[in-house]
């Protein structure tokens, strides 16, 4: 969630434009404790709605709806008198249901095994753990042929090695993990051949600011992200490139009315977005998207009733009502967080 808000900011500064409209989302709960989330357009019609309940067997069940009110298909969570997790995803318009099912066995290992609407096995991944603590993740296919495999193991060090495998139980590659004396943690990535690919490099300095070193195969400076906070409790990232130059930075800061305030700085140091996070006296959040220029490129308001009901309201600046559609579900649905 946190990495699309940071696309999204960078991606409304280029295509916002100057036609106000307003979006809104309303969510309210019945006395059954169930869910319905419904997505108008600016002029008030229905876009989406989304309803979450749960049945007398404590099964979680997701149901999504069309402009129109048609079902589109649901997601349904629940669990077998084994104790085996049981996910149903169905899609109406193709009438295909897709089922998940992760069971575990009186080693723990695990397995989960994806189904089709017949019933038969499309796919599994198989979790064991062997005596010296080395867990492998196995996946097959239908016919229970071997895809890839990934194994996890931690040295007497601590230092941790990730080997992916091919069908042939080849390598492909890895990630090795490795803390120094200092505490400067190292994550190595090679491949098929155990050439050098990429490493990461991850330290902290005696005042508690970190640094992310990207290093090239070469273990050449490739970026870096330096994540300062200075006396007043303001966050700032830094993003620079191969010789230090500066690409972009972002701040994150409170305000004295405890407003929190995120501001993404372009490679000359001017703002690109600000998004601001606001909560009045009655728990009502305001959260406002703004331009380099300051202009108000989108804004959400959420107001919550005594019953527990809230509603949603989005003022975009924006004449592309597709985006803003997407945007809305984005930004707003929990699930996405």
């Amino acid at each position: 969630m946190k990495r699309n808000l940071f696309l999204l900011l960078i991606f409304l500064t280029i295509t916002v434009t100057v036609n106000a409209q307003t979006y809104s989302i309303t969510k309210s709960v019945n006395i059954f404790g169930d869910t319905t989330e419904t997505y108008k357009d600016k002029d008030g019609k229905q876009i989406a709605a989304t309803t979450k309940s749960t049945d007398i067997f404590g099964n979680k069940i997701k149901t999504f709806f069309g402009a129109e009110g048609e079902n589109i298909g649901y997601i349904k969570k629940s669990k077998d008198i084994f104790g085996a997790e049981i996910i149903e995803k169905h899609n109406e318009k193709s009438h295909s249901t897709t089922t998940i099912k992760t069971s575990t066995d009186i080693f723990g290992n695990k397995t989960t095994l994806f189904l089709d609407e017949n019933g038969k096995k499309i796919a599994a991944i198989t979790t064991s753990t062997d005596i010296f603590g080395v867990e492998t993740k196995q996946i097959t296919g239908a016919n229970n042929q071997k895809i890839r495999a990934v194994k996890k193991s931690t040295d007497i060090f601590g230092n941790k090695t990730t080997l992916f495998l091919d069908e042939n139980g080849q390598k492909a590659g890895a990630i090795e993990t490795s803390t120094d004396i200092f505490g400067v943690e190292t994550k190595q990535i090679t491949g098929a051949n155990n050439q050098k690919i990429r490493s990461i490099k991850k330290s902290t300095d005696i005042f508690g600011n970190k640094t992310t070193l990207f290093l090239d195969e070469n273990g050449q400076k490739a970026a870096a992200i330096e994540t300062s906070t200075d006396i007043f409790g303001v966050e700032t990232k830094k993003v620079t490139g191969p010789n230090g130059e500066i690409i972009g930075s972002i701040k994150k800061s409170t305000d004295i009315f405890n407003n929190k305030i995120i501001t993404i700085y372009n490679n000359q140091g001017q703002t690109s977005s600000t998004i601001k996070t606001s909560v009045d006296i009655f728990g009502n959040e305001t959260k406002t998207i703004n331009g380099q220029d300051g202009q108000e490129l989108l804004s959400f308001k959420t107001i919550n009733d005594i019953f527990g009901s809230s509603s949603t309201a989005a003022i975009a600046s924006n004449e592309d009502t597709e985006l803003v559609k997407w945007l809305m579900k984005l930004l707003l649905d929990p699930d996405e967080s």
